[in-house]
């Protein structure tokens, strides 16, 4: 009878803590810290470890309440050593960091780690990262690799463009042109602007991968869209040169334009060529030599011999 009562006291109080976390949570998404506050604090004194995540955050943040890190890691800490993987996972980050508390590398490490290997895929870019550029810890590429792609699979684009660079270069394992292409691939359909270019760039240069002017049209005009200047640039080529595409001089000098609009310096000079000579646009010398002379500032060689040419033309 009276293991019949526990048990019974039992689900309540769980049932009790649920819907209590859940008010919250949902307290706190909806910005109402206060009343978020209120229902932490009492799970987090009865050691509930959500709540102690989220008290932490909050004492972290200031949120409803003062901001205080050295309380806030206290919190997190004890929720971590409960299993909480995201508070493991912000325990490391602010002993990496030094936020709020003293740096500690090798101590956040193992914090990171723990959260990473339940899968936290912050947790597994940040020792990715880390281990990669060897600044803050020795460097150590096949666990990068390893770390980089755990969090790919898990569909960070970020991830994926890394692990698809190491497979290219063969750096921390094996080079795979095919797995690099598959990873570009991942990485580029997520909208990572550096991915499509490089994978519009191999499919352009035929390299690794077919010969395919229609798909590196493509991808050079999704990373263009999203504001990438070289992309930018060989979007103009590609309608300068009517290839993946019909040629078209006016698109091709609007591309160029937007390319050197954004200080990319051989658009700066192809914009100029192309108003000194009226190709997709008026002429316009004054607008030619202004734009030639920016590529000539940023070094480009080229462009002094056609800004020369230009100052000749004005001259006679």
């Amino acid at each position: 009878m009276m293991k019949r009562l526990l048990f019974i006291l039992g689900c309540l109080f769980s049932t009790t803590v649920c819907a209590t976390l859940n008010d919250g949570i949902k307290a706190f998404d909806n910005q109402n810290y206060a009343a978020a506050l209120a229902e932490f604090r009492t799970l987090a004194n009865v050691g509930n470890a959500e709540a102690r995540y989220y008290l932490g955050i909050m004492q972290k943040d200031g949120l409803g309440m003062p901001q205080d890190k050295g309380r806030a890691i206290a919190w997190l800490k004890k929720s971590a050593r409960q299993g909480h993987a995201l508070s493991n996972y912000e325990v490391g980050k602010m002993l990496l960091d030094g936020d709020g508390v003293t740096q500690d590398v090798p101590d956040a490490i193992k914090w990171l780690t723990v959260a990473a290997n339940a899968g936290i895929e912050p947790a597994q870019i940040t020792l990715a990262t880390l281990y990669s550029e060897g600044t803050r810890t020795d460097r150590n590429l096949p666990q990068a690799i390893s770390w980089f792609e755990k969090s790919a699979r898990q569909g960070n684009a970020q991830s994926q463009f890394q692990l698809a660079n190491s497979f290219f270069k063969g750096e921390g394992q094996p080079q795979d042109y095919a797995q690099a292409i598959y990873w570009y691939q991942q990485a580029a359909e997520q909208g990572h602007t550096e991915a499509q270019y490089t994978l519009a760039y191999l499919h352009m240069e035929g390299k690794h991968t077919p010969q395919d002017y229609a798909a590196a049209f493509q991808w050079f005009e999704k990373a263009a869209n999203a504001q990438h200047p070289e992309a930018q640039f060989m979007l103009g080529y590609l309608y300068d040169q009517g290839t993946g595409v019909a040629k078209n001089a006016r698109s091709a000098h609007e591309w160029y334009l937007k390319a050197a609009n954004q200080g990319y310096g051989e658009a700066q000079l192809m914009v100029g060529y192309l108003y000194f000579v009226g190709k997709g646009t008026r002429k316009n010398p004054q607008l030619a030599e202004e734009w030639v002379a920016k590529a000539v500032a940023q070094g480009n060689t080229k462009a002094q011999k056609t800004l020369d040419d230009i100052r000749k033309a004005q001259a006679q």
